[in-house]
């Protein structure tokens, strides 16, 4: 009788591990972060061009860049920068997750003849 239920136990604890399934969790959202905004050259001739490079982690970022006056070459989390004539310049960028959120940096450059 001890071994009868012996086994009955053992198919027990084996079916009972067969039926356990892992359950699928929803994926995670990535919370916006804006990590840093930083230029390769911060101070630059007239007309000469820096690259500006937007570092930010989350879901379905997008990029939008302004200035107080200059010319962006490209899109996205990299762009190039010039402008025309001598003076200190206001870079912004705001990145937006899928979610709207949103972070603002700035950056300044400078420059000269």
């Amino acid at each position: 009788m001890k071994k009868i239920f012996a086994i009955i136990c053992l198919i027990s604890v084996i079916l009972s591990g067969v039926s356990c399934s892992k359950k699928e969790s929803a994926p995670s959202a990535t919370v916006l972060t804006f990590n840093s905004l930083a230029a390769v050259d911060t101070v630059i001739k007239v007309n000469d061009i820096t690259t500006i490079t937007a570092n930010a982690i989350g879901d379905g970022v997008t990029y939008k860049w302004s200035a107080t006056y200059g010319t962006f070459i490209g899109s996205g989390a990299q762009v190039q920068w010039t402008v025309c004539h001598e003076a200190k310049f206001t870079i912004t960028c705001e990145v937006t997750d899928q979610n709207n959120n949103s972070q603002t940096k700035q950056i300044v450059i400078r420059s000269h003849n």
